[in-house]
């Protein structure tokens, strides 16, 4: 009976140590909750007990019971982050503080936590500059500051912290040239700086060394010249979004090369001339947004013959005029000369539109060219051909059977 109890005892002695919190650790988070002027109650009373190992949002090293992780997003906690507190944890990997209302800067102290591999600062009311000891955290993956107050230049010291999987900044002030340091982020998967204020050319950054880059969002900046060649290597690219800034010049024809591109948007700038063949032969892309504010030519909006790709989005709403649809449906056209190539349960108003060949779409404007059935066309002066459509208004010219026809000066022909 004893050697059970003693072995018993064995098993149970390292479970119970897993589960103890290192002394320095314990001090550090109440000192964090007790430092805060709003949520601090609250989240006392939710860290209670001898071990902080077991408190909500905490997670601890099994072996050293000290504290590597602390995620407190939507909490409700306000105020300064309690820099102090924080530098405590030495061990710390993690930190996620978003959708609070932390104010102010980033405490000094925080550039401390030389483990820190990630950190989520997302949707606070922090402000200030960035400051460059940011460069200490060496060992950073992901990297969140979006939607606050920050302002002023990014610093230019992503060239010590390589590691980057994830930069998010957007929705932000900051404003200047992106850095050059960028460049050196070869490990990048997203990086998105949309809605600020950031200028200069987008070449700054050489993208060449981005093979695992899947997301490059700057839209909503003043950003200028042309679209870097160095893109090009970025070969898992999925989604590119430059709209809203001050592009110029034509859309490369290597935009084509990239062959798992699912979202392109380059509306709003000011980008001439034709949108090269080879973007439109691309096996993923689902959208090329645009407006009608662009100086192009020709630029049709592409939706790709994959039905999952447009159900898992919103129908898109498309204005302007000169558009083309090819195999697409759910979309809601207006403006002038669009043109459905073939597709259903589109919506277009406007004059001049045109459905070359589909079913169940809805067109009201007038001098419309339309082929195909079940379509309901309203107005005047349209040119209807197929079966099963409904048409309303005047000067209409309809062939093929079984329409139902409502206004003056029809010419009707077929069964």
């Amino acid at each position: 009976m004893t050697k059970c109890w003693l072995l018993l005892l064995m098993f149970l002695l390292p479970a119970a140590h897993a589960m103890s919190s290192h002394p320095d650790d314990l001090r550090a988070l109440r000192g964090f909750a007790g430092s805060l002027d709003g949520g601090g109650p609250l989240l006392r009373a939710a860290w209670s007990g001898a071990s902080c190992c077991g408190w909500e949002g905490v997670g601890c090293d099994g072996d050293n019971g000290r504290v590597t992780v602390l995620r407190l997003p939507g909490y409700g906690l306000a105020g300064p982050i309690p820099g102090a507190s924080l530098a405590s944890l030495l061990q710390l990997e993690e930190l996620f503080l978003g959708f609070n209302s932390f104010t102010g800067s980033i405490p000094e102290a925080l550039y401390s936590l030389a483990g820190l591999r990630k950190l989520s600062l997302e949707s606070n009311e922090l402000s200030g500059e960035l400051s460059p000891r940011l460069r200490e955290l060496k060992n950073l993956t992901f990297l969140d500051f979006s939607v606050n107050h920050f302002f002023g230049d990014l610093p230019d010291v992503f060239g010590d912290i390589t590691s980057l999987d994830y930069l998010v900044a957007h929705s932000n002030g900051f404003s200047g040239s992106l850095p050059p340091s960028l460049s050196s982020l070869s490990s990048l998967r997203e990086l998105n700086l949309r809605n600020n204020s950031l200028s200069g050319s987008i070449a700054r950054v050489d993208f060449s060394s981005m093979p695992l880059l899947a997301l490059v969002d700057f839209a909503a900046n003043n950003l200028s010249g042309h679209l870097p060649e160095s893109l090009v290597g970025c070969s898992a690219l999925k989604s590119l979004s430059l709209a809203n800034n001050h592009l110029i010049g034509t859309i490369p024809t290597w935009i084509g090369e990239l062959d798992n591109l699912c979202c392109l948007d380059l509306s709003n700038n000011s980008l001439v001339g034709e949108v090269p063949k080879g973007l439109t032969c691309l096996k993923g892309l689902a959208t090329i947004d645009r407006s009608a504010s662009m100086a192009f030519t020709n630029m049709p909006l592409y939706v790709k013959r994959n039905r999952r790709a447009l159900q898992q989005q919103q129908p898109n709403v498309i204005s302007g005029g000169n558009n083309t649809v090819r195999s697409g449906g759910g979309n809601v056209l207006s403006g002038d000369n669009n043109t459905v190539i073939s597709g259903n349960n589109n919506t277009l108003s406007g004059t001049n539109n045109t459905v070359v060949s589909g079913s169940n779409n809805v067109l009201t404007g007038s001098n419309h060219v339309v082929s195909g059935s079940n379509n309901v066309v309203s107005d005047t002066s349209h040119v209807v051909n197929g079966s099963n459509n409904t048409v309303s208004g005047n000067n209409n010219t309809v062939s093929g059977s079984n329409h139902v026809v409502s206004g003056n000066n029809k010419v009707v022909t077929g069964g």
